[in-house]
């Protein structure tokens, strides 16, 4: 990875050959042991489209850094799998060791950073070291310096955490993305960060549903023989969500993908399709609600209209509405043919009345014309 920038103006990593590629994937993940003849273009082009566009992103601040190419990005990873106990001061002293003395404190944090959201596929973004871009629409995971990088991503997933009873529906065949898109008219909105995966945002009938794109990232922290940063069964739970929401099989689902441009369908737990919501602790809420809006009453008219989900329902609908379209043309019909009988018998009228007046007014102006 020597001489290989993080900022660029243009970076493109697809355009690195198939080894350089398993170079950099086995420098964030080390214990897969990648080797060319196992490794899937689609799986990675997701993963480092995302780095090139941090990259390029950032690339007017690269001196607010204190690495620079990707070889520099992958030592800070090795740093924060080593001492991912360590608390972020800790940290920061350890990396200046191995840089030149002129390097700041928060140069070393700001890299710790931007390493730690590339690796996890989590916006670790401290205010106080935030610098570039600002993506109101997405949340941010503040890092203490008196914290461990573990500490904070746990707080901000558990959060997530419910055991709220929701008894009414199961998790169907029906339930999937595109179908919450279609016949919810929800906004499919793809986000980089696990803190942000099945977030809602909006009013009523406009809703945006984010949904976490960066599949492989969550297989393979999964696969680490070691501890990891990200608990287990938050890894797990996020990988059956999205083969919930994208079941494998589905034409429909690949096709949805494949137009967005969101390559992890391919990527498959093996796992059985979960049916019921006391399988999830740290999504349930977000599945529950998304459940109660797919399964609930229209919220818009046009939904109102495109509903198919009760037949009956639909086909009476629109049965009043061509009825009544119908009818209303009908009577516009009828209306406009007994307008031009009226006007005619008015007609009729008047000239019979204007015959009878020049019978007995013969020299009435009218008359002479007659």
């Amino acid at each position: 990875m020597e001489h290989l920038p993080i900022f660029s103006k243009s970076q493109n990593l697809a355009l690195l050959s198939h080894n350089r590629k398993c170079d950099l994937i086995n420098g964030f993940w080390p214990y897969l042991g990648l080797k060319v003849e196992d490794y899937i273009e689609e799986d990675y082009v997701d993963f480092l489209g995302y780095i090139d566009a941090v990259g390029t992103g950032l690339w007017p601040y690269r001196q607010s850094f204190a690495i620079q190419d990707v070889k520099g990005l992958l030592v800070i990873v090795a740093n924060l799998r080593r001492y991912q106990n360590s608390v972020r001061e800790t940290l920061v002293g350890e990396v200046m060791k191995n840089l030149s003395t002129s390097t700041t404190p928060e140069h070393v944090a700001r890299s710790l950073e931007i390493a730690a959201r590339l690796w996890l596929g989590i916006n670790v973004a401290s205010k106080s070291l935030s610098v570039g871009p600002n993506y109101p629409r997405g949340s941010r995971i503040e890092w203490p310096a008196d914290r461990t990088l573990a500490e904070v991503i746990s707080k901000q997933l558990s959060n997530k955490a419910s055991w709220a009873p929701i008894d009414e529906f199961s998790l169907d065949e029906s339930f999937t993305a595109v179908n919450l898109k279609n016949i919810c008219r929800l906004r499919i909105q793809w986000t980089h960060n696990l803190a942000d995966h099945l977030r809602m945002k909006g009013l009523r009938g406009r809703r945006s549903l984010f949904i976490y794109r960066h599949k492989i990232l969550l297989v393979n922290h999964l696969r680490d023989p070691n501890p990891t940063i990200i608990d287990p069964s938050i890894l797990e739970e996020a990988i059956r969500t999205l083969d919930l929401l994208f079941p494998f099989g589905d034409s429909k689902s690949a096709d949805f993908l494949e137009t967005e441009g969101v390559h992890f369908y391919s990527i498959s737990s093996g796992g059985p399709r979960p049916y019921d919501l006391d399988e999830f602790i740290h999504w349930r809420n977000h599945l529950a609600q998304l459940l109660r809006i797919l399964h609930g009453p229209p919220e818009t008219a046009t939904q109102t209209l495109t509903d198919t989900r009760n037949l009956s329902q639909f086909a009476t609908l629109w049965v009043a509405i061509f009825g009544v379209f119908a009818l209303t043309i009908l009577f516009g019909i009828l209306a406009t043919v007994y307008s031009i009988k009226s006007y005619r018998v008015a007609l009729g009228s008047y000239n019979l009345a204007l015959t009878a007046a020049c019978h007995e007014f013969p020299v009435l102006p009218h008359c002479q014309r007659l």
